[in-house]
């Protein structure tokens, strides 16, 4: 999955799809031509799309493939207005990380 660095905006149309690598633990909710993707998984805390994605035209579909996630428009010619963003604070991300590693204990020696 990409980070991005500014909110971008993904349009699909009927024969192009987009690919996002989602872990385990993240959930992909999509109803109504709204999408919400959130990561139960703390190491993806740097990654999210926006809770209020709104597809202005068409339907979009998501089908989970393998680990890989499909953004797939179908219905009207394009589906635009998806909007990827990432989070306010990349380094609050990066101390969660840190602090869960600190926190894990040393593995045993023989």
């Amino acid at each position: 999955m990409n980070i991005p660095t500014d909110s971008s905006t993904l349009r699909l149309d009927r024969k192009y799809c987009t690919l996002f690598y989602a872990s385990r633990g993240t959930a992909i909710i999509s109803t109504q031509g709204n999408i919400l993707i959130t990561a139960a998984d703390p190491c993806l805390a740097g990654i999210a799309l926006s809770s209020r994605t709104f597809i202005t035209e068409g339907e979009c579909h998501v089908l989970p493939q393998g680990g890989w996630i499909r953004l797939q428009a179908s219905g009207a010619e394009t589906a635009a207005g998806l909007v990827l963003a990432p989070t306010a604070n990349r380094l609050v991300t990066l101390w969660q990380r840190w602090l869960r590693r600190a926190r894990q204990p040393l593995p045993l020696r023989s």
